[in-house]
């Protein structure tokens, strides 16, 4: 029973007013680029330890030039401190087809890095630095991308986990250099851009869906390890809880019937939300994942999800699941998607304190400006939820967490003519 994935994807065209936008040239050698210096860091090239992976865990938390007056603001979202816009801009660039969604990370000062991908005639690659509000530069990548993942090692270290779109990944680093091959992945599978992360010690985790459906998960340290978990027809979300300890789920098929499984190796995989026996449509297949720290149910860290859950009459409801306890899952209704309508979870932001945002987009299918950006946040008495802004409709997203409490987004959104636009928030109190 498989299902193949098919990416959303459509041309881009952003016309108008924009940012600046200065785009150079690179070689196949991977040299050249746009340095992280440019960005605001000291465009150092990092460490190999040849034990956990790079010489230390991820990066922390950077800091902005321009902090608020407190030392760390309150997660964004809830009903006493709602999200509001800080920054926006749009990235000024050439149309083409995209997939899944923009990767991002941050410098030292919080100055955001995107890799985001064409998919005109054949695949590639695009690495967008920040030097100044307003002011990208956007440097060709040395390598195809369908998808790719990005996590910071060091703050002027991004790596990151690159799908070619034929079933090749490969882990590249980044520095004032350019872009350095770390090392290809020994099996063949295709990642999502958030199936990528990092653990305390710089160990990297990947979920891939292999050729065959396999559902396989991957380590790298001084080199690949890849295992098989199970099946899944769809690229999968991978999260690192604050112990540690990497999660996942994915849909899986269980004698016909279609299940979200949650994976916590070495753990043995739980049911977190069966669905049943039928066609899964397409909309149904996108999941968004973090773990929050560990309590006395949950010793590996607490998952939160967020999914589409697919109704008999083939309409949809979005869900909130978290686990409580062994093979003890709770779902809880967010949205209902009506007829004419659609709903994308688009990522799961937590802090330290534990507290969960849960962000996701809906529009009416056709109608991109009817879009709005929802925030809900779970909270002993329930879930508040608010809509943070509207006009677009974005399909894809990652976001990032800084030093301040804010929240950077990356993300890209539909047009008028199902063209894609890059937009890049940050959010606060």
């Amino acid at each position: 029973m498989k299902y193949p994935l098919s990416f959303l994807v459509f041309s881009a065209w952003l016309v108008g007013c924009g940012p600046v936008v200065e785009t150079n040239e690179t070689s196949a050698s991977g040299s050249g680029g746009a340095g992280a210096s440019g960005a605001g860091g000291s465009g150092s090239s990092g460490g190999w330890s040849g034990v956990g992976g790079f010489d230390a865990g991820p990066s922390a938390l950077c800091e902005p030039l321009t902090k608020p007056s407190v030392d760390m603001l309150p997660l964004c979202g809830s009903g006493d401190a709602p999200c509001q816009i800080l920054e926006e801009e749009l990235l000024a660039v050439p149309p083409a087809y995209r997939n899944d969604a923009p990767a991002l990370s941050l410098d030292a000062v919080c100055n955001p890095r995107i890799l985001f991908s064409s998919a005109e005639g054949e695949y590639k690659g695009f690495f967008a630095v920040r030097k100044a509000v307003g002011d990208w530069e956007v440097n060709p990548t040395p390598f195809p991308v369908a998808a790719a993942g990005l996590v910071s090692v060091a703050p002027d270290l991004p790596v990151a986990l690159v799908n070619d779109g034929a079933f090749g990944a490969s882990l590249w680093s980044f520095s004032a250099a350019g872009w350095d091959l770390v090392e290809n992945v020994p099996k063949e599978g295709t990642n999502l851009v958030r199936g990528f992360a990092i653990g305390n010690t710089g160990e990297l985790f990947a979920g891939f869906r292999g050729p065959a459906d396999e559902l396989l998960f991957g380590r790298y340290g001084s080199s690949w390890s890849v295992e098989t978990l199970g099946g899944t027809p769809f690229p999968f979300p991978v999260a690192v809880s604050p112990e540690g300890a990497p999660h996942l789920v994915a849909w899986e098929v269980v004698n016909g019937a279609w299940e979200i499984h949650w994976h916590a190796p070495p753990l043995a995989h739980e049911v977190a939300m069966p669905l049943g026996s039928g066609t899964l449509q397409a909309d149904a297949y996108r999941l968004a994942l973090a773990a929050t720290a560990a309590d006395a149910a949950n010793p590996q860290g607490k998952p939160h999800v967020l999914a589409l859950r697919q109704l008999p009459d083939f309409t949809f409801e979005l869900v909130y699941m978290t686990r409580e306890g062994k093979n003890a899952w709770t779902a809880t209704p967010l949205d209902e998607v009506p007829q004419g309508s659609t709903v994308y979870p688009l990522g799961i932001v937590t802090d330290a304190a534990g507290a969960v945002r849960l962000f996701y987009s809906r529009f009416e299918i056709g109608a991109p400006t009817t879009g709005r950006l929802v925030v809900a946040a779970p909270h002993p008495g329930g879930i508040t939820q608010a809509v943070v802004t509207e006009g677009f409709a974005a399909f894809g997203a990652t976001f990032d967490r800084d030093g301040a409490g804010r929240i950077h987004v990356a993300l890209y959104e539909l047009g008028t003519m199902s063209d894609v636009g890059i937009r890049y928030l940050v959010l606060g109190p």
